[in-house]
């Protein structure tokens, strides 16, 4: 089934808005603030309390839906219910639309006005004045930031808990995109949710990691991604830097965010920016590989 929502991602892509888990899970969340007060940071308590709520009952309703859909969906006919369960666990799953909109800045690269248009979609920075190689930055540590809260966290939690436990991480990551930020009116209320959504990431991130390093002699360099191990912990983020790290080092790139951070060394090219979709493509590979074989021989030894 793991095989099946990968290939109904890469095959359908995002379902419609109207039908799409995470824009309604967007808008329960949006309801649930709009009835919970968020006093801005003024006190502190009640933002906590209250962002404590809204977590707590988003993921109770997701949770509850979640697992009153799957067993209806188990409860059909096979391959009907087979092929009902991947294409749901799908809608999860955001790898078909991460490559799509990370790449188009890299393609337009040498329409800089149009290249700084398409990145301004995909990361929150100021993109008004960045040259070519911000821009081929901002595209490839966008994709490799969401290697893990796009792809390989969704599916590590469908494998221990089914479609609620990945549905749950898609709540989690949606309320830390919606809520999570550190600034004056969400510093506090969001505070829950942002530190779930790091405990949430822990492992699937360094999985992600672990993956990216065994892939990095057919995309980059095996010896320049360990290097990049003593540099995963340069971001403010806990899991973020475990795979942009790695990749800026194996291909022999510079990732940087003027004022935050830089990881790697190197120039960044056109063409060293499009292998890092090479290396996206190759940890969802070794992903199901790995999980193949481990399950095949849970199933040997248990027969």
């Amino acid at each position: 089934m793991l095989w099946l929502a990968i290939a109904f991602d890469l095959i359908f892509g995002e379902p419609p808005e109207k039908i799409h888990p995470t824009v309604l899970i967007g808008k329960l969340i949006n309801f649930l603030e709009r009835i919970l007060t968020n006093t801005k940071g003024e006190n502190k308590i009640l933002d906590l309390l209250n962002g404590f709520i809204l977590v707590s009952l988003t993921l109770f309703i997701v949770f509850i839906l979640s697992y009153f859909l799957e067993r209806v969906v188990l409860s059909l006919m096979f391959p009907l219910n087979i092929l009902l369960y991947s294409f749901l666990l799908s809608t999860t799953i955001g790898y078909r639309s991460l490559k799509e909109f990370c790449i188009k800045p890299i393609l337009y690269i040498d329409n800089i006005e149009k290249a700084r248009e398409e990145v301004s979609r995909i990361v929150s920075r100021n993109t008004k004045n960045l040259d070519k190689e911000h821009i081929l930055s901002a595209a490839v540590e966008s994709l490799t930031e969401n290697i893990t809260d796009s792809i390989i966290a969704p599916l590590f939690y469908a494998i221990f808990f089914g479609l609620p436990g990945a549905f749950v991480y898609r709540a989690i990551n949606t309320i830390d995109a919606m809520i999570g930020y550190k600034n004056k009116k969400y510093e506090y209320f969001g505070k829950f949710g942002a530190k779930l959504d790091d405990i949430a990431n822990f492992i699937p991130a360094r999985i992600a990691c672990l993956l990216l390093i065994i892939a990095s002699p057919i995309y980059g360099s095996f010896k320049s991604s360990i290097r990049g191990l003593r540099e995963v912990n340069k971001l403010s983020s806990p899991n973020s830097g475990y795979t942009m790290a790695i990749v800026a080092n194996s291909l022999n790139i510079t990732l940087e965010k003027i004022g935050h951070y830089k990881l790697g060394r190197g120039k960044i090219t056109k063409e060293k920016a499009l292998r890092a979709f090479l290396a996206v493509d190759l940890t969802v590979l070794s992903f199901l590989i790995i999980y193949t074989i481990i399950y095949i021989l849970f199933l040997y030894k248990n027969l």
